[in-house]
């Protein structure tokens, strides 16, 4: 065991006295060992540490960088969606006034804008206040579709077609037909070919049994030569409610359903009115 003792003077000041103490040398040895080691423990800690600091503030940069990317990407599909849906937008509002045109063309639609307007007309509406439109105008050109005596109301063999025609009780003289006459069997179901309120379903002359039907924008279909009615005057109904049967009642030649579409009080040919084609 080591021996040796270091003496330690502590030296106060001018009227205190000096003071000694004695230690083992080998315990200064074992203290600068130990301060030593404890150097080296501090140093490589803090070395750890600064390179967690450094790499996380490396880390939060990147993550920056990417966050930022990001965002720039965000806002180049956003303006490249806002042109496209701007595109297609402005082809929807094109292709609904095509439509409305065509209509018109074809005597369907009498009045207004059904559903578009042309692209030179539009205001600078942002793509919000498009679809807005749209959706309204949607509901509109359904509507309007709907009230219209659109499609057939019997599917059968057309036997004569509108305008002249020679008279079918025999005879050399010719008359006008107002309508569509559709070859049938008495019983078999006849529809309404759009929404309307029931006019008459009554007798009506050489009709006999006859079903009128008011649409909006002042159109008429009108149903005769019925076995029977299924509907009261004044009701409401709906494109493809039943609303009588096939008959022969009338001026007939036998059993058939004849039918008509008037506007504003005058017979027109139904023929454009069965297909949009």
């Amino acid at each position: 065991m080591d021996t040796k003792k270091v003496t330690v003077l502590i030296i106060g000041n001018d009227d205190e006295e000096v003071r000694s103490y004695s230690v083992n040398a080998s315990l200064i040895k074992n203290f600068k060992r130990y301060l030593i080691k404890a150097s080296i423990v501090c140093a490589v800690f803090f070395l750890i540490v600064g390179a967690i600091i450094t790499n996380s503030l490396r880390l939060s940069l990147n993550n920056s960088n990417l966050s930022s990317q990001v965002n720039l990407m965000n806002r180049q599909l956003e303006t490249y969606d806002s042109i496209k849906l701007s595109q297609k937008l402005s082809t929807i509002d094109g292709n609904l006034f095509m439509i409305n045109s065509y209509l018109n063309e074809r005597g369907l639609f009498g009045t207004g804008n059904a559903g578009g307007e042309p692209v030179s007309r539009d205001k600078g509406r942002t793509n919000v206040e498009k679809i807005d439109y749209f959706e309204k105008e949607s509901v509109v050109f359904y509507q309007t579709l709907r009230d219209l005596p659109v499609g057939y109301p019997y599917i059968g063999e057309q036997s004569s077609g509108y305008g002249s025609r020679r008279n079918p009780f025999g005879g050399s003289t010719g008359e006008f037909h107002p309508g569509i006459d559709f070859k049938g069997e008495t019983g078999d179901p006849v529809y309404a070919t759009g929404d309307g309120v029931i006019n008459r379903c009554d007798w009506y002359a050489g009709y006999g049994n006859a079903v009128v039907i008011d649409h909006k924008s002042g159109y008429q279909s009108l149903f005769g030569h019925l076995s029977r009615v299924n509907v009261y005057q004044g009701q409401n109904v709906k494109a493809g409610d039943l609303i009588g049967f096939v008959g022969s009642t009338g001026r007939s030649t036998g059993s058939h359903l004849h039918y008509e579409i008037r506007k504003n009080g005058d017979d027109i040919n139904p023929e454009p009115f069965f297909k949009l084609y």
